[in-house]
C-alpha cells in the first residue's frame, strides 16, 4: 500500500530537536528503545474482482508494533497485517465500470522479532477494524518485554511537540530510532485523530513531556469510494481509544 507507507509520511518536513525536547527524546529512547518491535507473518490472500476468477497470493510481511505490557501484549495497525481487510468490499473503477472486490486472508506463522535476534511465536488476540488495530501476544507465557507506560498519558493538542519511537527496516538492521515533530492538525470528526509531521505507523507517540499520546494508524478512504485504488494517510490515534480497545483483550 504505497499511498500509506512510511515513505509518504517522510515527505512531511522534519526539524532537528534541540534543548528540552532533545533531552526528553534521548531519555525516552534509552528507556524504551525495545518497546517497538517488528512482527513477521505469512499472509495468504484471496481476491475476487467482480465476476473474475479468484486470485491467490502468499506474502511475508514485517510490521512494527508497540509493546503494551511486560507479558508481550502488542498493538499494531490492522491494515498493515490483515491486507484483505483493507480491500474487502471496496469498489474500484475499471475501464468496464466500477467493480466490487471480495477479499479474505489467512494469517499464519506470526512471530515477534526480539532485539537479540530471537523469534517468539505469537497469535492474534483481538482485531478492532473500526480503529485499525490488531492486538497480538506470545503463544507461551513471557515476562521479558519492555512496555511503554500507557498510564502516563495525555490528550493531544494542536502544535504539541511530539516524540516517536520506532525501528528502522531490515536493511538497516532493525535498529531503534527516535524522531521528533509536532501535531499539525487535530481532526474531530467522525473520530478524534491527530496529523503529525513524523512517520509513526505502528509506533508510539509521546508529547514533549514524555506522556503517551497514542500510536500511528492508517486512515483509509471509504470503501464506498470509487477511486482507482487505496488512498489514505497515517494519523495519530489517541491513547484513550487504544486503552479502551485493549481492555477487551482476553
Amino acid at each position: 500500500m504505497k499511498t500509506i507507507s512510511i515513505l509518504a509520511a517522510l515527505a512531511l518536513p522534519l526539524a532537528a530537536a534541540t534543548g528540552p525536547l532533545k533531552d526528553k527524546a534521548t531519555a525516552l529512547s534509552a528507556a524504551h528503545k525495545d518497546s517497538t518491535l517488528f512482527i513477521s507473518a505469512v499472509v495468504n490472500i484471496e481476491l475476487t474482482a467482480g465476476t473474475n476468477p479468484a486470485k491467490k497470493e502468499e506474502k511475508k510481511v514485517e510490521i512494527i508494533g508497540t509493546v503494551l505490557n511486560k507479558e508481550g501484549l502488542m498493538v499494531a495497525p490492522l491494515s498493515t497485517l490483515d491486507l484483505a481487510a483493507t480491500m474487502d468490499g471496496r469498489t474500484v473503477n475499471t475501464p468496464n465500470g466500477p467493480i466490487t472486490i471480495a477479499a479474505k486472508c489467512d494469517i499464519k506463522e506470526i512471530k515477534i522479532l526480539m532485539p537479540d535476534g530471537s523469534e517468539i511465536d505469537a497469535k492474534i488476540a483481538l482485531k478492532d477494524a473500526d480503529l485499525d488495530l490488531v492486538f497480538l501476544k506470545p503463544d507461551k507465557k513471557a515476562d521479558n518485554f519492555t512496555p511503554i507506560d500507557t498510564k502516563n498519558a495525555a490528550p493531544m493538542a494542536l502544535l504539541d511537540d511530539i516524540i516517536v519511537l520506532g525501528r528502522m527496516g531490515k536493511e538497516l538492521n532493525r535498529e531503534p530510532m527516535v524522531v521528533t515533530g509536532e501535531i499539525v492538525a487535530v481532526i474531530k470528526k467522525p473520530r478524534l485523530f491527530g496529523k503529525i509531521t513524523s512517520p509513526a505507523t505502528g509506533m508510539p507517540v509521546f508529547n514533549g513531556e514524555g506522556k503517551f499520546l497514542g500510536i500511528g494508524i492508517n486512515r483509509l478512504s471509504s470503501k464506498n469510494s470509487t477511486e482507482s485504488g487505496l488512498t489514505g494517510t497515517t494519523v495519530l490515534l489517541p491513547a484513550a481509544d487504544i486503552a479502551e480497545s485493549a481492555s477487551q483483550v482476553k
